[in-house]
């Protein structure tokens, strides 16, 4: 971050190359927080803006500030009507500049700032650095909590042996750095299901592991879903079975309360989908 020194004593000789100097080092800082939200090719609200569409063509938006372009831009307060049926709500961005008398007796403009209102522009019009829908604003948190998460699915292959069901499939899961937490999803089959242990003493099999920046404090417990519409009865012949318990423990151990279905029903196969908080 550039700063200048002002305690030296002798005289600081201020310039216009200092002045500059100055303001672009608060542009710089504030630029780069802004664009955590996003690298401003989308417009990204910082703060404010808040919009309302009491009717249609009818907009209102309430002072605030977004950034766009690398810039941060200041949103006056404004109000449209006549946004439908072939127009559309933008926002439109306008720099104005004013004169300084220097000493040389020169006017030059010196002064700039930019401010963005509401504006009613044919649908279709093209955005530049200029202008751009009013739909296309984006909130602040939503481009940091994309960047904040694992951009991919990554996988774990599960294949367990006969006398532990011969279960099959494969479990998918991505972590949210933001939330801190993790998302799991997946398809497993028991193609040996009578081989799980019998009422009532069930057990919890493990059937995969997960690394260890994706495992909780303690242990998160979730449901998983009988894959087909259908439910079938528990070996003792009494229970509709539609849910199974799963957990994942603090060493990241995947486990699944698998029971033993009637007798007749050698397969069946259930469906994964939680999020679970790593505290």
């Amino acid at each position: 971050m550039k700063t200048i020194d002002f305690t030296k004593p002798g005289g600081f000789p201020l310039t216009q190359d200092q002045l500059n100097y100055l303001q672009s080092a608060y542009k710089e800082a504030i630029n780069a927080v802004a664009a955590m939200g996003g690298s401003g090719a989308v417009p990204v609200i910082v703060s404010g803006m808040v919009v309302a569409n009491p009717s249609t063509g009818d907009y209102s938006i309430t002072d605030g500030w977004f950034y766009y372009n690398g810039e941060l831009i200041r949103c006056v307060a404004s109000s449209v009507s006549g946004a439908s049926g072939g127009s559309e709500a933008y926002i439109s961005i306008v720099e104005v500049s004013s004169p300084l008398v220097f000493f040389d007796g020169s006017t030059p403009n010196v002064i700039n700032e930019k401010t963005a209102n509401l504006l009613v522009l044919p649908s279709g019009t093209t955005s530049d650095a200029t202008r751009f829908p009013l739909v296309g604003l984006t909130p602040f948190g939503k481009q940091f909590g994309i960047a904040n998460r694992d951009a991919v699915w990554k996988s774990i292959a599960v294949s367990t042996s006969v006398a532990e069901g011969g279960v099959t499939g494969t479990v998918y899961y991505k972590k949210d750095y933001t939330a801190n937490t993790l998302h799991i999803r997946g398809v497993l089959t028991a193609a040996n299901a009578q081989n799980f242990a019998a009422s009532p003493g069930s057990l919890y099999y493990l059937v995969a592991s997960l690394p260890a920046d994706c495992t909780p404090g303690s242990t998160g417990y979730f449901v998983a879903t009988q894959y087909s519409a259908s439910l079938f009865k528990d070996d003792l012949g009494i229970s509709w079975i539609k849910q199974i318990n799963c957990g994942v423990n603090s060493a990241g151990q995947l486990f699944i309360n698998w029971i033993r279905p009637e007798v007749g029903l050698g397969s069946y196969a259930i469906n994964l989908s939680t999020s679970i908080v790593l505290e």
